[in-house]
């Protein structure tokens, strides 16, 4: 491990002497393979472990995997304590337990009072229930002690909620015999995956000879015939169909914590499936029901639907739009190049648009196989893709799809996939950014590509049920297409085309002309004209706010991510009334994202939505050097979480800079000022001051005027630096310095305090006061940089 302040290697001494004992004991044993003497856990050593417990337990032909023969055995031995006879055995416990983080006393067999201890406390953290001090470790738990899964939350994103679902998962089907222990980090993944589905078909009542952990045709007639669930339903008990529901969403992001241990479908938890149906194209019933539980649970969702998207490698003739047309389909995905079995034509772009459909470009060349995936091969599709897009006449602004057709592992989306969509961006920025970098993949390529910024839209491959990226993994929430079945319509006639049936989820409208380019910001428009109109329906007996306000709070309001204590006092106060209208009013269009046409990147809706509040409520600080609310709720406090996760990091004052210009405005997800915050604080600030002179001006014409070209959302950049900043630069470290040390007024002292207690602080740095005068002008010249750097772009 590494030391936080130094970067110095740090040796745990507890496990540097568990991996001696186990290599000079078991040195010369046929089979063992020594982990290396580190004194940090790998799985080199829990592996070295494992052959060491195989040959004690009478095993010749030792192995890694701690297997149904390693598990046959250990259980007829019975469980390894105390009372254990065989010494070694209790050792190997003893040093697995410091090597999963855990007290194992003197590793010398004696399995004492700290070594109980550190047993009951990982049994306690794997969710077992236990009465007393553990004293014996038993089959299952000694499986679990030999792994690198992890029983406490790990990671930044380690979700509370996903770990109360693993420990009552890991509590409650124990004692099955197919069910294992499960990791207890607070993160979705394959094995979770797994044991949640081993959760349901024990609740169907599958013995243990017909589970499998996998949805097959009797998993799948089981949920509809017993597992719906809706608003009032209550488990009979501590485990039932509400509860594997509430877990289902939750490993779906989708959950809440279990403040009273679960078991009742309350009309909260009725909102948030709403929320997840819509955002899978689903029917909002707000019900646990049979297609719900399946977009839950498998990648393909039920994969009869009917997708109103279809793609297919054929090129189209005008009896296959017939059949593709009386089947209700709109839109078609094909492929910019690849022989004549895939290619586009310009004849078959006019039959498809004066048919009255729209395509999405695909683009493919090889992509099977990760020996295709480098940068220079994504750099030269990028090049080709762009260039058959402009000769065919593709709209500039439209999203090409580049694939990536096969089950590439995490390793090899670091290695290989993440270095090739670099070339395809940089293919495409060469080209003038004219076209939009989307990914045809499984869910896992996709959510690492959207993370890393290089992909605005997936189109996911959901169809490939076995790949080990559509496991484990939700639904990216940049999907654009979800690819669920194939299909072989009109067979037998002039008509017949395969094709695989398509999710569509309105973020991608497709090209309908190739000289007449639609606005990829319709969808948008549509919902925010509705939001109006439901405004202005409720100022007629509640005139206290503006429309643009109410539009405001309920973009703010469709995520949680901004109502932390004081956030009324930040963005205005919430009118509650309005949000629950809006909910309960019939009709509402989808929710839609908004593209900057100058960037071509997404901007964050809820983010926005508060910022416009904040810039609605506050005036403009009269020293541009100083900061109020209006700052805070908008690029300030963006720029201040930057400096707690400066902070957080461990680096010295002096990378200060160079760490927050790299996490400014970022297309990757590892910062709190990505490009998607910075858009949206400069539209609040740039709109929100032409609502602050006319509060009647309709905030769906200030977007279509200011995403009108690229060149008018260009000029919003400069706008921000000039209406905040004077369109200097000083001044914009001075403000933003002020942010992070002297506020201009106490409630905005009180609120970044008080914000930054919750977030970053520790003992020694309780504000961001505290922290280097060198740090904190670092990241502040990092922000005047940012600002000067796009409003001169």
């Amino acid at each position: 491990m590494n030391d936080k302040e130094t970067g110095a290697f740090v040796v745990d001494q507890m496990v540097l002497q568990a991996q001696r004992w186990v290599n000079k004991t078991y040195g010369s044993v046929p089979g063992y393979n020594p982990c290396d003497e580190t004194g940090s856990t790998g799985w080199d050593t829990m592996f070295s472990l494992t052959r060491a417990l195989q040959h004690e337990l009478g095993i010749t032909t030792l192995s890694d995997s701690f297997g149904p023969t390693t598990f046959a055995r250990l259980s007829s031995h019975g469980p390894v304590g105390i009372s254990s006879s065989n010494t070694r055995m209790r050792i190997i416990a003893e040093a697995a337990l410091y090597c999963k983080g855990y007290s194992g006393g003197a590793i010398d067999g004696s399995f004492d009072v700290d070594t109980q201890t550190g047993l009951t406390a990982i049994v306690r953290d794997m969710g077992l229930p236990i009465t007393t001090i553990v004293s014996d470790v038993t089959p299952k738990v000694f499986k679990a002690l030999l792994n690198m899964d992890a029983y406490v939350l790990t990671g930044e994103d380690g979700s509370e909620p996903v770990q109360t679902c693993q420990r009552w998962l890991n509590a409650s089907y124990i004692g099955r015999g197919e069910f294992f222990v499960g990791p207890c980090d607070g993160h979705f993944s394959r094995n979770v995956q797994t044991a949640l589905v081993y959760a349901i078909q024990y609740q169907l009542g599958m013995t243990d000879s017909q589970v499998t952990g996998a949805i097959g045709p009797g998993t799948r007639a089981g949920l509809q015939a017993q597992a719906g669930v809706r608003n009032g339903s209550q488990d009979n008990g501590p485990t039932g169909w509400v509860r594997l529901f509430q877990c289902a969403l939750a490993f779906n992001n989708y959950g809440n914590r279990w403040d009273d241990g679960g078991g009742t479908f309350s009309a909260d938890m009725e909102r948030i499936v709403k929320v997840f149906q819509r955002f899978c194209m689903l029917a909002e019933t707000g019900a646990g029901d049979y297609q719900t539980w399946m977009s839950l649970l498998v990648s393909t969702g039920d994969p009869e639907r009917f997708g109103n998207a279809i793609d297919c490698m054929m090129p189209f003739n005008s009896a296959r739009l017939k059949t593709v047309k009386d089947r209700g389909h709109t839109i078609v995905g094909r492929y910019l190049t690849g022989g004549t079995n895939k290619v586009l034509t310009h004849s078959e772009i006019a039959l498809i648009t004066e048919g009255g459909l729209s395509f999405f470009p695909i683009y493919q060349e090889f992509g099977d196989g990760v020996e295709h995936f480098t940068y220079s091969q994504g750099r030269s599709a990028g090049a080709a893709a762009c260039a058959a897009a402009r000769g065919f006449g593709i709209p500039y602004g439209t999203v090409i799809y580049f694939s990536v057709d096969f089950d590439a592992q995490d390793g090899e989306i670091s290695s290989s996939v993440i270095p090739h969509f670099q070339g395809v961006r940089d293919a495409v920025a060469a080209d003038g950014d004219h076209y939009s970098v989307g990914v045809y993949g499984c869910r896992n390529v996709c959510i690492r590509l959207q993370a890393a910024g290089l992909a605005g839209r997936s189109f996911v491959s959901g169809m490939s049920t076995g790949f080990s990226g559509n496991l484990g993994f939700p639904l990216p929430q940049n999907w654009a297409f979800d690819q669920i079945k194939n299909l072989l319509l009109a067979a037998g006639t002039p008509g017949e085309l395969e094709i695989d049936n398509d999710i569509a989820s309105g973020r991608d409208l497709g090209v309908n002309s190739v000289t007449r380019p639609r606005d990829p910001n319709d969808g948008f428009y549509t919902m925010l004209i509705w939001l109006e109109a439901r405004a202005g329906q409720w100022r007629e007996q509640h005139s206290e706010r503006s429309a643009p306000e109410l539009v405001a709070q309920w973009l703010r309001m469709r995520s949680n991510n901004f109502g932390f204590t004081g956030s009324d006092t930040v963005f205005g106060e919430l009118d509650a009334g309005f949000i629950d209208f809006v909910r309960g009013y019939a009709g509402r269009p989808d929710d839609r994202p908004l593209r900057d046409p100058r960037h071509l990147w997404d901007s964050d809706l809820d983010h926005f939505g508060a910022s416009l509040g904040s810039v609605l409520n506050h005036d403009i600080a009269g020293d541009r050097s100083q900061v109020n609310l209006a700052d805070f709720g908008t690029w300030g406090g963006d720029a201040l979480s930057v400096l707690g996760q400066w902070f957080q990091s461990g680096l010295p004052a002096s990378q200060a800079y160079a760490f927050a210009a790299d996490r400014m405005a970022t297309r990757a997800d590892n910062s709190y000022l990505s490009l998607s915050d910075y858009i949206a604080d400069v539209d609040a600030w740039v709109l929100g001051q032409q609502i602050r002179a006319d509060p009647n001006v309709p905030l769906s014409t200030l977007f279509k005027q200011a995403y009108a070209s690229p060149a008018t959302a260009s000029s919003r950049y400069a706008s921000f630096f000039a209406r905040r900043f004077n369109s200097d630069a000083d001044l914009a470290k001075a403000a933003a310095n002020s942010m992070f040390y002297e506020p201009g007024d106490s409630s905005t002292v009180w609120i970044r305090d008080l914000f930054w207690l919750k977030a970053f602080s520790d003992f020694l740095h309780p504000t961001p006061v505290y922290l280097p005068a060198e740090a904190r002008e670092g990241v502040a010249r990092a922000f005047a940089d940012l600002v000067v750097r796009y409003a001169r772009a």
